[in-house]
């Protein structure tokens, strides 16, 4: 929408704009590397196998069903990093991460045990199981999903402190419930291996 008052504040004060964008990139940057410090981390505390890093995001625990990066011609389920609904209209990942735009980003579930169409007649039935856990089904992707909020104050409050990871304490939580729900996730990889057999 066309706004001439508020095109013209911008661009009396487009020097501080332009600086705010710089900083909220580089803040960016370290966010998401600081996460990606977290996730491998965590990983290995828990027995997870994990490659976060700028080119790559999955987590995977350990079990039947589960991606074995040791096995590389194996399918399997993991989790990975997305925004939901494969939205992607917010500028930073910040905004993102505390939901303070219009996107959410979260962790998904894939798998590659069975075909999408296969996936497609089941999915209603495995979202019964998902339910309580977190994890929301994707309507547009029919993806299991678990948003991320963290809330500013708390993130702002480990900026000014020097301490990022605790400003994203609330994302240790958000992977402490992977633990919690990979019972659930092992009960759905035992369907889908089900449906993989043809016993449907």
């Amino acid at each position: 929408m066309n706004s001439p008052e508020l095109n013209s504040a911008l661009v009396m004060n487009v020097g501080d704009l332009e600086a705010i964008t710089t900083r909220l990139v580089i803040l960016d940057t370290v966010v998401d590397d600081t996460i990606n410090e977290m996730t491998n981390a965590w990983a290995v505390e828990n027995d997870w196998f994990a490659q976060c890093d700028e080119d790559d995001w999955w987590l995977t625990p350990t079990g039947d069903g589960w991606y074995n990066p040791a096995n590389e011609d194996e399918s399997g389920a993991y989790f990975t990093w997305g925004d939901f609904e494969d939205a992607n209209e917010d500028n930073y990942m910040v905004t993102q991460l505390c939901q303070k735009g219009h996107d959410k980003v979260g962790i998904r579930f894939v798998q590659d045990l069975i075909t999408r169409n296969q996936w497609k007649k089941i999915v209603g039935e495995l979202s019964d199981l998902i339910a309580g856990t977190g994890f929301v089904l994707e309507e547009r992707k029919l993806s299991f999903f678990l948003p991320i909020k963290i809330d500013s104050e708390v993130l702002a409050a480990g900026i000014i402190d020097d301490d990022i990871e605790a400003g994203l304490r609330q994302y240790k939580d958000v992977l402490n419930q992977l633990l919690h729900v990979k019972p659930v996730f092992d009960k759905i990889i035992v369907r889908l291996k089900e449906v993989a057999s043809g016993k449907e």
